[in-house]
């Protein structure tokens, strides 16, 4: 079934969403006429829909509230709706579930809920902090306002602020050093006791208790707190203020009492998380890993729950910018891993090619997108886009290798546009699969109000109104793989 919007034109029913930007290709015009493949709302035969799958967006969950207080992570899915894929896809009890985008943990703490073990990876050291936070138990919870009395008396005095701080983005010295004072008393007194242990390593990510992370988890919401006013328009970007009168100064004793009082807002928030007693942390393994070269061996995970970073130039990195300076995270460190993230809006230096197994579909877009007469079609957006769809197969192809034949694999994708071309990413994703023996079965699309490119006012030139589908796709690994031809074949010509 095709759901067509009702402002396409006459003269292009029943034309396929290739066919419609093959036509604009030809014509040169640099402008797909209002009423074509923008407008359409769901890819021709699509698979029969899964009527018990609950909607993935987060904000649609009421359950979802109050979990969200712990971190206002923007990205990923509600737990109703990992409740509902772990309903519908009946696996054995000792089934290990694994998300290679883990973020905040949605998918991991609802699978351990179920009783299931949990395999989650991610490269951002901060959401693996806040991922182990999720997995405080009820019996650690009244030992929370003694270990913070502890931890702020532990402070060292004979710390020197530094300049070179990553805080110091957003605070003067010496508020930078109220700041990293706690931190390191933290450090000291939950994670390693002899010296100071760099949290971003995934051997050091390894000692941090949920207990500890729980504390991190604090630190992060003051300082995000304190810094609230560096957010730009769009929540996810961070400023960094130009001149050091625009930075924040805040006393020790300020942030003293702010953390004291948010571990007070987290004990009763925790309170009310009525499975935290049921999760055993040692059925969870979270992993500080690139989703491109996977740290699991061949056949070894049952289902995979994930949702890749959209398309959609969210910087990703930038969105966890202060979390990443709490832990110390800055500079050099920082620059590096904002480059390695999915999804990145800085572009590599070197140059990808659009391969065959990227898809028709991908090689279409990309075609579409360079020849768009737009500032930095053929630049800098080309190569941001070549760069996304590299990171997305070869993650795509390390799922594929770690899943067990035929196990399930579910993933949850948003279509987005460059300007007034529409990038269906479900069904790129369908199409990579194919070639990594990711065999399609379902498929079930909702219609979605909110989107970040909205956010973007000069998006509107192109097209004033977009059709936002988020689109949850469901494949299983076919019994036989072979990867090996698949990365050898011969890229397509972009032209």
């Amino acid at each position: 079934m095709v759901i067509i919007d009702k402002r396409l034109n006459e003269s292009d029913r029943g034309l396929s969403d290739l066919c419609r930007l093959a036509r604009w290709k030809r014509s040169k015009q640099g402008r797909i006429p209002s009423g074509t493949s923008c407008s359409l709302l769901a890819v021709k035969n699509t698979l029969p829909h899964y009527p018990q799958i609950a909607n993935p967006k987060r904000y649609l969950d009421s359950a979802e509230a109050e979990g969200r207080k712990l971190f206002p992570y923007y990205a990923g899915f509600s737990d109703a709706f990992v409740e509902s894929t772990l309903e519908s896809i009946c696996l054995p009890n000792n089934a290990k579930i694994f998300d290679p985008w883990n973020g905040s943990g949605t998918t991991t703490t609802t699978a351990l809920k179920r009783g299931f073990e949990a395999v989650g990876s991610d490269l951002n050291p901060a959401m693996i902090l806040v991922a182990k936070a999720s997995l405080v138990s009820s019996l650690e919870l009244e030992n929370l306002l003694p270990i913070a009395h502890s931890v702020i008396k532990s402070q060292s005095p004979a710390s020197k602020k530094s300049e070179t701080d990553p805080l110091c983005n957003w605070f003067d010295p010496q508020s930078a050093l109220a700041i990293r004072t706690i931190e390191s008393s933290i450090n000291r007194t939950l994670v390693s006791p002899s010296t100071y242990l760099e949290l971003s390593t995934a051997e050091a990510l390894d000692k941090v208790t949920p207990i500890a992370a729980l504390f991190y988890l604090a630190l992060f919401r003051v300082t995000r707190r304190l810094t609230q006013n560096f957010v730009a328009s769009n929540p996810t970007w961070i400023k960094v203020p130009k001149n050091a009168a625009d930075k924040k100064h805040v006393t020790t004793q300020c942030v003293t009492s702010l953390f004291t009082k948010e571990i007070e807002l987290l004990l009763s928030q925790y309170k009310k998380r009525l499975f935290a007693s049921k999760v055993d942390p040692n059925r969870l393994n979270l992993i500080l890993s690139n989703a491109e070269n996977l740290p699991l061996s061949t056949d070894s995970i049952d289902a995979v729950i994930t949702s890749p970073p959209y398309c959609t130039r969210i910087d990703y990195a930038i969105a966890t910018y202060i979390e990443l300076a709490v832990i110390g995270i800055g500079g050099v460190q920082f620059k590096q891993l904002r480059r390695s993230l999915t999804g990145s809006s800085t572009v590599q230096k070197s140059n990808i090619e659009i391969r065959a197994e990227w898809g028709r579909e991908c090689k279409f877009f990309l075609d579409a997108l360079r020849e768009h007469p737009s500032k930095a079609s053929q630049t800098y957006y080309l190569k941001n886009h070549l760069q996304y769809f590299d990171s997305l197969y070869k993650s795509l192809s390390e799922i594929s290798r770690v899943l067990k034949p035929e196990a399930p694999c579910i993933i949850v994708v948003q279509n987005s546009y460059y300007k007034e071309i529409r990038n269906d990413v479900a069904l790129i994703i369908s199409e990579m699969a194919e070639s990594l023996s990711l065999k399609p079965t379902h498929r079930a699309d909702f219609s979605s109000s909110r989107s970040m490119v909205d956010m973007n006012t000069n998006s509107k030139k192109y097209i004033a109104k977009r059709s936002t589908i988020e689109s949850v796709l469901f494949f299983n690994k076919k019994t036989t793989f072979n990867l090996q031809p698949s990365l050898d074949s011969q890229p397509y010509t972009a032209t």
